[in-house]
């Protein structure tokens, strides 16, 4: 038998994972005990359907993050404001979580513009979205990134941030160096890229660059900052509770789908994107 390499998980009644990590759980009981795959190629497929929505699960906890912030559920579950709520819950700082936003609203449009090959990452659809928010109500992100899938076919080359980057800013190729890391230490990095859907080097150019462009963040001091008055807004009324989100009117609406119905064409979408999340 093949050493699957996970670690066997405990007795769930002696230490038992957290309820969110539930269906981690039953995803190594069928893969690795039950081996379900041994059922054929209908097994097969759904476990490769799984694994295609797992690669993109950046869109459906960005989704997540924007309710959170726009309808202020995080006050259900007793933070006073978005930011506590991303480092304390999310593990991650505000901006981050702005940033996989951005990158889910990036990935959905792409995907109700038709497309069923996506950014598969969060680095990759902001490396996309660069180019659109330079250039503003011009840029085109479904076109930017068919373009990038041609050149990757073209060239046979697999699509990376940093490949994204090289094909719609090709000036920015930047002047390299070489060092000599152990190779513990390169593995690490390695590892940690790969997670992140980096290379090496995208990675620690990351590592580099996330200190200076991290944006600063003070705590309010008040209960909540006012929505930026470039959105346009709705109010949803819930008993006592008023909350604001922006609506998006859709003029294209080429795909028919009503799950489209919301989403706006590529220059009104780079409206959305410009627009100050605020906590």
């Amino acid at each position: 038998m093949v050493d699957h390499n996970f670690v066997y998980p405990p007795n769930q009644e002696e230490l038992p994972l957290p309820p969110w990590a539930e269906d981690c759980l039953n995803t190594f009981h069928q893969l690795f005990w039950n081996e379900v795959w041994r059922e054929g190629q209908d097994a097969i497929e759904i476990l490769h359907f799984e694994a295609k929505l797992a690669g993109h699960a950046y869109i459906k906890e960005g989704m997540i993050l924007r309710a959170f912030q726009i309808y202020k559920l995080y006050r259900d579950l007793g933070y006073r404001t978005f930011q506590d709520y991303c480092f304390k819950e999310v593990g991650k700082k505000v901006w981050q979580c702005k940033q996989l936003m951005k990158a889910a609203m990036t990935g959905w449009q792409l995907l109700c513009e038709g497309f069923e090959k996506l950014p598969n990452c969060v680095a990759q659809a902001s490396a996309l979205r660069a180019k659109s928010e330079k250039e503003g109500i011009d840029g085109d992100v479904a076109a930017d990134w068919q373009r990038c899938i041609d050149m990757a076919v073209t060239e046979a080359k697999p699509i990376t941030a940093h490949f994204i980057e090289s094909v719609l800013d090709p000036g920015s190729a930047k002047e390299t160096k070489q060092i000599k890391l152990p190779y513990e230490v390169w593995r690490a990095f390695q590892k940690k890229a790969s997670r992140a859907g980096l290379s090496v080097q995208e990675y620690l150019e990351k590592l580099a660059n996330e200190g200076d462009s991290e944006p600063q963040e003070e705590e309010s001091t008040q209960e909540d900052d006012p929505p930026a008055e470039s959105e346009e807004q709705d109010q949803h009324n819930t008993g006592n509770d008023t909350r604001t989100t922006s609506t998006v009117q859709n003029d294209r609406k080429k795909l028919g789908s009503p799950s489209c119905d919301e989403i706006s064409g590529s220059n009104q979408f780079i409206g959305i994107l410009d627009d100050p999340i605020p906590y």
